[in-house]
């Protein structure tokens, strides 16, 4: 195997395959290694669509690091799991296949923060365009009145996009529920504008998971070179210029052009740390040799949390009968809290952050609908049916730290993401969990409700607060531990990738978002892979393959 290459790119996960595989099938063909700590994908049940609940939590599935946070003191002390995939696809082959894009105000704001309009949102359109291939058949016929795809969706992408099938039987009702307590219902929550009820959509078709190695590696031909169970233990830099990386069992992977980090919000900030680049105070405790003195490397951690309520209803035809039916997305609702908006906690968050949140298209929660009981900790009877649903946080404004434990690069890191510690955070959770159950117990569902498994809506804060914080996860959306924005001084990386203050080395994954964006995230972590592959090629005169996939 040779040992040097045009560019190595570190993880095989959504922005690591996209920017590997882009780079390698450019007109130059320059010669890319995409190195992957997990070992090749053996098991091939977490591929079925009807595991896709299942595959984060069976071991003998799909390689997961395993990771927890430490104890959320504020969350009655939970650990809160933190899985991420390893392997080739990496999370994008453990998630729940929830595809979401999000709001088009997210990527103007993003613009506006970094200075490049290559984050604007007809940019991100054109590279969304590039990436999905929805297939907009809706399974049921009779709701197709409540769901619209856009034409403008492209056909003709990498990865499948679906509305999966068949449907469970109550399905339908969630629409009438938003109908009967004035909720808005969404023909498309993928045009930009997700405000609103509507059908999620999911990587699946064919009744089969469609994750990012599959999507994107087969058919770069010999000139990208993956390799698995490459853990890399160590960026080596010289005269601040990044040369080349060490795997754990003694490898050495030497570049000529550029080192790209894609190991996800987690494994990217620790390997920089790692490798000397980073907070010289935290480096240093762990007796590594300051390379590159950075201090926001593993800072601003945030993420999208939820709480989750159900409630047990009458036995019948148009209910599930124990758990949702995997191969049917969840109805998504994007939703606004007048409440949290003309709060005191509003008023106090800086003008900036108050102007972004105001804007049309972002919402402050998310409600998912027909979600696992298990996320209840909750067993229905044979003779009753349930319908769950989760209110998850948008716009989180706590932040937390990612840090080294050891020096260690077998040994996960330590984790604080510091959940709902902002006062804004608790005040649109109390408020997204009052609308949540408000939904379910709409006058269609309130005939057949037998108990409600949450709070009394009218409840005060605190009481509703304590169900949240004892029915509490983390929807593994984790972002910004290696920031983008202008200076070395707020962030890690500027609007091309560049980490600040050296050369040859380039960070593209979930961990650049300057703020986390109000979507199912691997969306945006595609899209990061793309827009660096097309800075790379126009850099290096590659002559780049990438065509706008609506012609």
């Amino acid at each position: 195997m040779d040992s040097e290459y045009d560019f190595i790119v570190i993880g095989a996960g959504a922005s690591g395959c996209a920017v590997a595989a882009q780079l390698a099938q450019t007109a130059s063909r320059p010669k890319v290694v995409l190195l992957e700590a997990g070992s090749p994908n053996g098991n091939e049940t977490y591929l079925e669509a009807s595991e896709r609940f299942n595959v984060a939590f069976d071991p003998n599935s799909f390689p997961n690091w395993g990771y927890k946070t430490v104890p959320q003191h504020q969350l009655n002390g939970q650990e809160v799991d933190y899985s991420r995939g390893r392997g080739l696809g990496g999370t994008t082959s453990i998630n729940f296949c929830g595809w979401l894009v999000g709001p088009k105000d997210d990527y103007e704001e993003w613009a506006r923060l970094t200075g490049d309009d290559d984050f604007r949102w007809l940019n991100v359109k054109k590279c969304l365009d590039r990436i999905q291939h929805l297939h907009p058949e809706i399974p049921v016929p009779e709701l197709r009145k409540y769901l619209k795809a856009s034409p403008d969706h492209s056909t003709s992408g990498k990865i499948d996009i679906s509305y999966g099938g068949p449907w469970i039987p109550d399905i339908g009702n969630i629409f009438v529920a938003a109908e009967q307590i004035g909720m808005r219902v969404n023909a498309d929550i993928n045009d930009g504008d997700p405000i609103g009820l509507g059908m999620g959509t999911v990587n699946c078709w064919k009744g089969k998971r469609i994750h990012a190695a599959a999507a994107y590696l087969p058919g770069c031909g010999p000139n990208l070179t993956v390799v698995t169970n490459a853990l890399v233990s160590k960026i080596m830099v010289e005269n601040k210029r990044a040369v080349a990386v060490e795997a754990a069992d003694g490898r050495v992977f030497f570049a000529r052009k550029e080192i790209i980090l894609s190991g996800g919000a987690l494994n990217s900030p620790q390997l920089l740390l790692l490798s000397g680049i980073g907070p010289k105070e935290e480096i240093e405790k762990h007796s590594i040799r300051t390379v590159h003195d950075l201090p926001m490397v593993g800072k601003n951690l945030r993420d999208h949390c939820y709480s989750a309520v159900g409630i047990v209803v009458k036995h019948g035809p148009d209910f599930v009968e124990t758990d949702v039916a995997p191969l049917c997305p969840s109805p998504m609702a994007f939703l606004k809290s007048a409440a949290a908006m003309s709060s005191k906690e509003f008023a106090s968050l800086p003008c900036d952050i108050q102007r972004h949140l105001s804007q049309p298209t972002i919402p402050n929660f998310e409600i998912a609908t027909h979600t696992p009981p298990s996320m209840l900790d909750y067993e229905p009877s044979p003779d009753v049916s349930f319908v769950g649903a989760i209110c998850i946080l948008d716009n989180a404004q706590s932040h937390g730290t990612l840090t080294l434990k050891s020096a260690d690069p077998n040994e996960a890191p330590i984790i604080d993401p510091k959940f709902a510690t902002h006062p804004f955070d608790r005040k649109v959770l109390i408020d997204g969990i009052r609308q949540t159950i408000r939904l379910l117990q709409a006058p269609i569902y309130a005939k057949n409700t037998i108990e409600v498994l949450g709070p009394d809506p009218n409840a005060d804060d605190e009481e509703i607060w304590e169900h949240i914080r004892t029915h509490f996860g983390s929807s593994w959306h984790m972002s910004c531990t290696v920031k983008m924005g202008r200076t070395p001084d707020e962030a890690c990386v500027d609007s091309n990738f560049k980490v600040f203050g050296l050369e040859g080395l380039r960070v593209a994954d979930m961990s650049v978002c300057p703020f986390v964006p109000n979507n199912h995230v691997q969306s945006t972590a595609y899209v990061l892979g793309e827009i660096l592959a097309e800075k790379l090629a126009k850099e290096y005169g590659l002559v780049s393959s990438t065509v706008d996939a609506r012609l």
